[in-house]
C-alpha cells in the first residue's frame, strides 16, 4: 500500500512567457522511492533549498550548467519567502514539498501552506506573463528593483 503526500510543481517559462509544460499544481509523492521520484520530476539530481520553514523547494542541482529553461516563477516565490531577491537563477522544473521527517522522508506540504503557495505561484506567473519576460535586466541583474513588483505581488498572495 502506497501512502501519498502533497507537493506542488512549478514548470519553467519559455521565452514567450508561457509555461513549458503544464500549469503546475498538485502532485502526489510516494511514501517510498521519493529520491527517484523527485529526480524524475526535476529532470536530474535534485537540490533542496529551504526558503520557508515548512517547505522545501527542489530544483535540478545542475540546471543552469545543463542549460535548462530558467524558472523566474520559482525564483520569484523563493525570493518572496526569503524576504530578499535571490542573487542566483533557478532553472528547470521546481517541486515544493514539506520538510523532511526524522527518517529523512519528505512530509506533506501542509494544506493551508499549499493553498497559499499555489496562489502565490499564480500571482508570480501572472506578473511574468504581463511583463512578457522582456525586462532588459532579466536574467543579468537579479538585484534590479524592476523585480520588486513581482516579489511583492507574490508575497501578497502568500
Amino acid at each position: 500500500m502506497t501512502t501519498t503526500v502533497t507537493a506542488l510543481t512549478i514548470p519553467p517559462l519559455d521565452l514567450q512567457g508561457h509555461l513549458t509544460t503544464h500549469h503546475g499544481g498538485a502532485l502526489t509523492l510516494p511514501a517510498h522511492g521519493q529520491p527517484a521520484w523527485l529526480q524524475e520530476q526535476v529532470g536530474g539530481l535534485p537540490e533542496a533549498s529551504y526558503y520557508h520553514p515548512d517547505a522545501v523547494l527542489h530544483v535540478h542541482g545542475n540546471g543552469l550548467a545543463e542549460h535548462l529553461p530558467l524558472n523566474p516563477v520559482a525564483w520569484t516565490l523563493a525570493s518572496a519567502w526569503r524576504g530578499a531577491q535571490l542573487p542566483y537563477l533557478l532553472a528547470g522544473p521546481a517541486v515544493i514539498t514539506g520538510t523532511e521527517d526524522h527518517d529523512g522522508n519528505l512530509t506533506p506540504l501542509p494544506a493551508p501552506l499549499a493553498t497559499r503557495t499555489h496562489k502565490a505561484i499564480e500571482a508570480a506567473t501572472e506578473w511574468w506573463h504581463e511583463n512578457h519576460l522582456h525586462l532588459p535586466h532579466w536574467p543579468f541583474s537579479l538585484d534590479s528593483p524592476a523585480f520588486a513588483p513581482a516579489i511583492n505581488a507574490t508575497r501578497l498572495a502568500l
